[in-house]
């Protein structure tokens, strides 16, 4: 069980004392008694798969769910034994879900993130150099000089009212063109971003088809955009991939190192098919989880003030007024424990599916082969057995001397095991850099009346978006 001091300081930064600083308890979801019944799921699930996770995911350590029709078993395990046991000690008796493949099929085809046995351990060997910590590090003046573009647009505006999701969009994409692609045409970011978007928008549709098992030719009403919207972000990679070719330029960055990536135990290459489902799960994951992120940090922050000053005097202290540079990151304490309690209670990936291969056994359940499990990370981080007071914001959670009380599997907002997210390291860095940069350079204020619902479309995203005020200093 964590515990939370009532008042600390980290590295000379004064924090707001948590017991008298005003309670924060952002929205949530309100989870039903019991599961859906089908056709109530079928409403539901679609609008948002997180009004289908039951009450009791964030009570228990397991529920288990046995349907007739279809005939299918769900587990949802949330303990954090259980999920060790499972997820990381039995990792080779699970394979990637039907609905995450079914779901990514379009889009990332067979990639790391949706290959299982050898083709998986292939790809991932090939790729896990390109994000090393200290690769990771070298691009931290490429996110500041994102965050900064951004910030100029702030204020060219003066105070207003922006979509914080959006703007949270735009900067992370900026990030990624430069760390990836050395590419700066902003016509080419603006497509990926609304194919993306309208790629994930209906993804909510396709899950649920694939738990209800009807086939894959059977149309929804997303299926017509997430085919289009599948073709035109391939046919981007397939574009950039060809001009970098043709160009015969050696660029350190991500596409240059990864056509220049060679299995370092065979030493062969990835194909063009590999390169273009590698490409777009990188600009997918790499993407819209950050913007995710900072979007949810951004909105606590205007509503917990305290905290936001807290961070601004971290970012001055630390960094002198000089832009934020990789020595300055792991120095900003605050600021990641700011971070770190907003993907606690707004996990950019908010759930985890995978499929058993073999008989597991379960607490006192009994999972037979092919059962369904759901590692769903949302409940798992407001379980009610394993944090203290669980649906309040506070970023003490994360001091060293109460972090070291958080089990892994009790807080995964990268996933854990060896399908961790590949690139967590590049996210935690930039998140660090991008929230500090524009902490430093504006005030964000709350509506006094937008409370999102967080809706899953594979990343927790705002229901109705993000306005906040801003402020530029």
């Amino acid at each position: 069980m964590e515990t939370n001091d009532t008042s600390s300081s980290t590295d000379g930064i004064d924090l707001p004392p948590t017991a008298s600083a005003p309670p924060l308890y952002p929205p949530s979801i309100k989870p039903p008694d019991e599961p859906l019944p089908i056709l109530t799921f079928l409403r539901e699930f679609p609008k948002n798969p997180l009004r289908s996770v039951p009450q009791a995911a964030y009570e228990k350590d397991i529920f288990v769910l046995r349907s007739r029709i279809p005939a299918v078993t769900y587990a949802w395990i949330t303990g954090p034994d259980l999920i060790e046991e499972i997820l990381i000690r039995r990792s080779g008796d699970l394979e990637k879900s039907r609905v995450e493949k079914r779901v990514f099929a379009k889009s990332v085809g067979d990639s790391v993130l949706t290959a299982d046995g050898q083709k998986w351990r292939w790809q991932r060997r090939v790729l896990a150099p390109l994000f090393r910590h200290q690769e990771t590090t070298g691009y931290v003046p490429a996110m500041t000089t994102a965050a900064e573009k951004q910030i100029a647009m702030w204020q060219a505006g003066g105070p207003s009212v922006r979509n914080i999701e959006e703007d949270m969009s735009e900067a992370t994409l900026a990030v990624i063109m430069a760390t990836m692609l050395a590419e700066n045409d902003l016509s080419v970011g603006k497509r990926i971003m609304n194919a993306t978007e309208a790629y994930l928008s209906k993804s909510s549709w396709e899950a649920a088809y694939a738990i209800l098992r009807m086939p894959n030719w059977f149309p929804h009403p997303g299926t017509w955009r997430m085919y289009s919207s599948s073709r035109t972000l391939r046919a981007i990679m397939g574009e950039l991939i060809a001009a970098r070719r043709a160009s015969g330029a050696t660029n350190d960055d991500l596409l240059g190192r990864l056509l220049a990536a060679r299995d370092p135990e065979t030493d062969e290459p990835m194909d063009d098919e590999g390169l273009i489902d590698n490409l777009t799960t990188l600009l997918l994951a790499g993407h819209e989880t950050t913007a995710k992120a900072l979007t949810w940090t951004l909105y606590l922050l205007a509503r917990a003030p305290l905290w936001q000053d807290a961070v601004r005097e971290e970012v001055r202290q630390v960094t002198n007024g000089a832009a934020v540079a990789a020595e300055h990151v792991e120095k900003l304490s605050v600021t990641t424990c700011v971070l770190k309690e907003s993907m606690r209670l707004y996990p950019p990936a908010p759930v985890i599916a995978r499929v058993n291969k073999t008989f597991i056994r379960a607490g006192d359940e009994n999972l037979a082969a092919g059962s369904n499990i759901v590692f769903p990370v949302f409940a798992i981080h407001r379980h009610r057995k394993f944090w203290n007071d669980p649906d309040r914001f506070d970023p003490d959670r994360f001091l060293p001397e109460n972090e070291k009380s958080i089990a892994r599997t009790q807080y995964m907002p990268f996933g854990a095991g060896p399908r961790i997210c590949i690139g967590q390291s590049f996210a935690q860095v930039e998140a660090v850099a991008l929230l500090a940069t524009f902490v430093r350079a504006a005030h964000f204020t709350w509506d006094g009346h937008h409370e999102p619902e967080p809706i899953s479309r594979i990343t927790l995203r705002p229901a109705g978006g993000m306005p906040l005020n801003v402020d530029p200093l």
